[in-house]
């Protein structure tokens, strides 16, 4: 026969396991999401938009409940160990020769050709301009850009995860890079600008996003985003960024051309 103290005592245990429960299974979610870096230093131009493009990737992660956001705001934070619990590094319009050590950069080459993703977005391209092997890494490496202007993007590939809710054409004001060697030596394009909307261009094949393969990891870049506006409020931008690291995470299907 059970006491009235013991019978209060397995009441209040088994309350607390019913609270505990969903706590325990909360965390276990969060757990598995895949973490995905953002870097944001810039150490030449910084863009006003980084908050913008910060709290746009955050939100992602929220309503997607597959990937966490981390910001880091100094580049010397990239470290092997930190790159070791990630599945994805975003530059966040990042610019210039950035403080990050021999082996954090062979830690970052290592970790996109063992199956992490790399993003790049807008001037991503323009970092590491002493460090070639990262320009290769991304796709491309940034030349100049004529004034921001109102131009006309034209979409090569609507099978990929990026693109398929972008309308086949459209204009956009943004700034329009020209790149030191053409991306399509080692990427997939995905958007390129009508270089006859544009003044100011010097080359006919202007290349703003694509995809690649490196090892087993896969790399996204888009050269769109120099406003905080269109990574507040532009759809086009929004869906093209949202389906591209989808894509490098793995979450989405699709060819990066005959890669899957």
């Amino acid at each position: 026969m059970r006491t009235p103290g013991l019978a209060v005592g397995l009441a209040v245990a088994a309350i607390g396991a019913a609270v505990a429960m969903p706590l325990l299974a909360d965390s276990g979610t969060a757990s598995n999401q895949a973490r995905v870096l953002v870097l944001s230093e810039a150490r030449g131009y910084r863009h006003a938009s980084i908050p913008d493009q910060v709290r746009f990737l955050r939100g992602l992660g929220r309503r997607s409940r597959r990937f966490d956001v981390i910001h880091i705001r100094r580049a010397s934070e990239l470290t092997k160990e930190r790159l070791a619990g990630a599945k994805a590094v975003v530059f966040a319009s990042t610019t210039g020769e950035l403080p990050i050590d021999h082996e954090a950069r062979q830690a970052l080459v290592d970790f996109v050709k063992d199956g992490g993703a790399l993003v790049g977005l807008h001037s991503a391209s323009n970092t590491f301009d002493r460090w070639p092997r990262f320009q290769r890494l991304l796709g491309g490496g940034f030349r100049l850009h004529p004034p921001a202007q109102t131009g006309r993007v034209v979409v090569t590939d609507r099978s990929h995860p990026s693109t398929p809710r972008l309308p086949r054409a459209f204009s956009i004001r943004d700034e329009f890079y020209e790149f030191k060697a053409s991306p399509r030596r080692r990427a997939h394009v995905l958007l390129r600008a009508d270089p006859r909307s544009i003044s100011g261009e010097t080359r006919q094949d202007l290349p703003l996003a694509w995809c690649r393969r490196e090892g087993r990891g896969r790399v996204f870049y888009s050269g769109l985003g120099h406003f905080g506006s269109a990574w507040r409020s532009d759809r086009r931008l929004r869906r093209l960024v949202d389906g591209g690291i989808r894509w490098a995470l793995g979450l989405s299907s699709g060819r990066c051309g005959s890669r899957t």
